[in-house]
C-alpha cells in the first residue's frame, strides 16, 4: 500500500524542491541587488549631499559680503557666522566619508581653504578701523571673489567625484538585476522543464489505473452489475477495486431482491385494483386512458380497445371525463358534492348511480403522473334515500287531513261552540294549537323538501333585480327582528345587475336564514344581510350574525334533515336548512356557511346573473 503514497510524496517533494531553488535564487538575487543600492546610499549619498550644502552656504557667505559692500555691516555678519556654522558641519560629515580616489586630497585642500577664506572675510567684515567703501570692493574683487570661486570649484569637485560614482554604482546595480533577472529566468525555465517532465509522468503512474476505474465504475453506474474491475495492484488502488466489486455484487443482490418485491407489490396491486368493486379509470398526464379495472370494463367496454385513447373520446359521460380533466389541469381533487356529485349510468335495463372522486396522482417529488377515477356504486343508497322520501310524503300528506281536523275543532272550542271556557280550558287549548301549528309547518316543510328532491316543483327562472330580493326578505322578517329585540341591517354593492332565480324559492330560502339567524341571536345583537357582486359576474348574498355560533363537529352536517345544534334556540324541526340547500342547488349554486361559537355564524350562496 505504499506503492502510491511513496509516488505522491516522492513527486510532490521534487515540486517544492524545485519551487524552493526558484524562490531561493530569487531571494539571494533581491538581496545582492538591495545591497549595491545601500551601498551606493552609504558611499556616496551622504557626500554629495554635504558637497551641495557647502557649496549653498559659500554662496551665502559670498553674499553676506555683497551686503557689507551694500551698506548692511550687520546684516552681513549675522550671516555669515550662521553659514559658516553650517558649513563646517556639512565638511565635517564630507571628511569622514571618504569613500572616492582622490576625494581625502580635495577635502584636505577645502579644510585649508575654507579657514583662509574665512579669516578673508572676517578681515573685511571685522576690519576696525572698517575699510572705506573702495578699499573694500577693491579687497573684495581682488581677493575675496577668487578665493570664492577657487573654494566653490573644491567644493563642485567633492559632488562630482561622488555623482560619478553614484552613475557608477547604479550601472553596477543595473548589472546585478540584469544578471539576476537572467539567473532567475533561467532557474525558472527549467523548473518548469523538470515539472513538464514531472507531471505527465506522475499522471500516468496515478490517473491512467484511476481512469480505467473511473470508467468501469460508470458502467456500473449504468447498472451493467455484472463487470468486474480486473486491476493486479497492491495499493490503495487496488483495494479500490476490490472494494467496487464487492459493491457490485452487493448491488446485484440488492436490485434482484428490489425487482422481486416490486414485482410482488405490482402484481398485488394490480390485483386489488382488478378485483374491486366500484369501477376504476386511470389516465396518464395527457389525459389518455391507461388503465380500467374488471368492474369499469363491464360499465365502458374492453381496456384493450380504450386504452391510449383521450379519455374524453373513450368515456361519453361528460362529467367524468370534465372530472378527471380538471383533476389534471388543476391538480386537485374532482368531488362534486349532492346531486351534482352523482352520475347515472345504463347497466342493461338498470340505471345505477355512482358516486364520483377524481384525484391527481403524483410522484414523491411532487411531479404530475396523471389521474385516477373512482365510481362508488351507490344505487341502493339512492334507493332508500328515495322510499325514505316516498315514506315521508306519503306520511305528511296522510297527517295533513286529521291535523286540519284537530285545528279546526281547536278553534271552535276557542270560540267557545260547547259552552263557556275557563282560564285552564283557554290555556291547555292554546298549548293545542301551538303544538298543532307546529306540526302544521313541520309536515308543510316535509312536503316541500320531498317535492324539491322529487323535482315535482322545479324553479321557473326569470331575471330578479337583487335589491327586489334583499328589500323583500327584510320586509318579511323585520317585525320578527323588532320582537326579539336585534338590529337589522343591509350592505349592498352598487350596481347590483339581477340574477336568474326563481323569486318565491329563493326569497324563501332568504327568509329562513333570516329567521334562523334572529332566532339564534340574543337581545341587543345585529343580523346583515349583504350582497356582492363577483369576479366570476354571479352574486353573492350572505347573512352574517352575532349569535351563539355553531360548533366545528355540526358544521358539516347543518345542512342534513332533522340536524338541531344542541343547546340552540329551539322553534323548528331542523328542515329549513335542507330546504334553503335544496333550493340553491336546484339554483346551480352551493351554500357555505363559516362560524365560531361565541362569535356567530355566516352563511352564504352566490347566483348567475345570466
Amino acid at each position: 500500500m505504499r506503492n502510491l503514497r511513496m509516488q505522491l510524496y516522492l513527486s510532490h517533494l521534487l515540486l517544492v524542491t524545485l519551487l524552493l531553488v526558484v524562490m531561493a535564487g530569487a531571494v539571494v538575487n533581491f538581496l545582492g541587488l538591495g545591497q549595491s543600492i545601500d551601498r551606493i546610499f552609504k558611499d556616496n549619498y551622504a557626500s554629495v549631499i554635504a558637497a551641495q550644502n557647502m557649496k549653498e552656504t559659500l554662496e551665502r557667505q559670498d553674499s553676506s559680503t555683497t551686503f557689507f559692500l551694500a551698506g548692511q555691516p550687520e546684516k552681513a555678519r549675522l550671516q555669515f557666522q550662521t553659514n559658516w556654522t553650517r558649513f563646517r558641519e556639512s565638511f565635517q560629515i564630507e571628511a569622514h566619508n571618504i569613500t572616492e580616489l582622490g576625494e581625502q586630497q580635495l577635502a584636505d585642500d577645502i579644510g585649508k581653504e575654507s579657514e583662509n577664506y574665512r579669516k578673508m572675510v572676517e578681515t573685511l567684515l571685522f576690519a576696525n578701523p572698517p575699510l572705506s567703501q573702495e578699499a573694500a570692493k577693491k579687497y573684495y574683487f581682488q581677493s575675496l571673489e577668487p578665493a570664492f570661486l577657487h573654494l566653490k570649484g573644491r567644493a563642485q569637485e567633492v559632488l562630482d567625484l561622488n555623482q560619478s560614482a553614484i552613475l557608477r554604482a547604479n550601472e553596477q546595480a543595473k548589472k546585478e538585476a540584469r544578471r539576476a533577472s537572467f539567473m532567475s529566468v533561467g532557474v525558472t525555465v527549467g523548473a518548469v522543464i523538470l515539472a513538464l517532465i514531472l507531471v505527465p509522468w506522475t499522471i500516468r503512474a496515478v490517473l491512467t489505473p484511476l481512469v480505467s476505474l473511473a470508467r468501469q465504475a460508470e458502467e456500473i453506474g449504468l447498472g451493467h452489475l455484472n463487470q468486474r474491475i480486473a486491476l493486479n495492484r497492491n495499493d490503495e488502488i487496488g483495494n479500490l477495486a476490490l472494494s467496487f466489486n464487492t459493491m457490485a455484487e452487493k448491488l446485484r443482490e440488492a436490485r434482484q431482491l428490489a425487482e422481486e418485491r416490486l414485482k410482488r407489490a405490482e402484481r398485488m396491486s394490480d390485483a386489488a385494483l382488478e378485483n374491486l368493486y366500484d369501477p376504476v379509470l386511470v389516465t396518464d398526464a395527457a389525459g389518455n386512458l391507461v388503465h380500467l379495472n374488471k368492474a369499469a370494463e363491464g360499465l365502458f367496454g374492453q381496456e384493450k380497445r380504450m386504452v391510449g385513447t383521450l379519455v374524453s373520446e373513450a368515456i361519453k359521460d361528460r362529467r367524468i371525463s370534465e372530472a378527471l380533466t380538471q383533476a389534471i389541469q388543476q391538480s386537485s381533487v374532482s368531488a362534486p358534492e349532492g346531486e351534482a356529485g352523482f352520475v347515472p349510468i345504463q347497466v342493461g335495463e338498470t340505471q345505477r348511480f355512482y358516486r364520483l372522486r377524481a384525484n391527481p396522482m403524483k410522484d414523491s417529488e411532487d411531479r404530475l403522473l396523471g389521474a385516477v377515477a373512482v365510481l362508488e356504486d351507490v344505487t341502493h343508497l339512492r334507493e332508500v334515500d328515495r322510499l325514505k322520501t316516498e315514506f315521508i310524503g306519503v306520511a305528511s300528506h296522510e297527517l295533513r287531513t286529521p291535523v286540519t281536523s284537530l285545528m279546526l275543532s281547536v278553534q271552535l272550542l276557542e270560540e267557545g261552540a260547547v259552552g263557556e271556557l275557563t282560564k285552564e280550558h283557554r290555556e291547555l287549548i292554546a298549548l293545542q294549537k301551538e303544538d298543532l301549528g307546529r306540526l302544521e309547518r313541520m309536515m308543510r316543510d316535509l312536503l316541500d323538501v320531498t317535492r324539491l328532491e322529487a323535482g315535482v316543483t322545479p324553479p321557473r327562472f326569470e331575471l330578479v333585480p337583487s335589491d327586489e330580493l334583499i328589500s323583500g326578505a327584510i320586509k318579511s322578517v323585520s317585525a320578527y327582528a323588532d320582537a326579539q329585540k336585534v338590529t337589522l341591517t343591509t350592505s349592498l354593492s352598487e350596481n347590483l345587475p339581477p340574477v336568474r332565480a326563481d323569486r318565491g324559492q329563493v326569497s324563501r330560502a332568504l327568509i329562513n336564514f333570516l329567521n334562523n339567524a334572529i332566532r339564534h341571536t340574543p337581545q341587543g345583537g345585529s343580523v346583515t344581510l349583504s350582497a356582492e357582486q363577483e369576479r366570476t359576474g354571479s352574486v353573492r348574498f350572505s347573512v352574517e350574525d352575532t349569535g351563539s355560533g355553531i360548533p366545528k363537529e355540526y358544521l358539516a352536517k347543518i345542512f342534513d334533515r332533522f340536524v338541531q345544534v344542541p343547546g340552540a334556540t329551539r322553534g323548528g324541526a331542523g328542515l329549513g336548512l335542507a330546504i334553503a340547500k335544496s333550493i340553491i342547488e336546484t339554483h346551480g349554486g352551493n351554500i357555505s356557511v363559516n362560524s365560531e361559537p361565541g362569535k356567530g355564524s355566516v352563511f352564504s350562496f352566490a347566483l348567475q346573473t345570466n
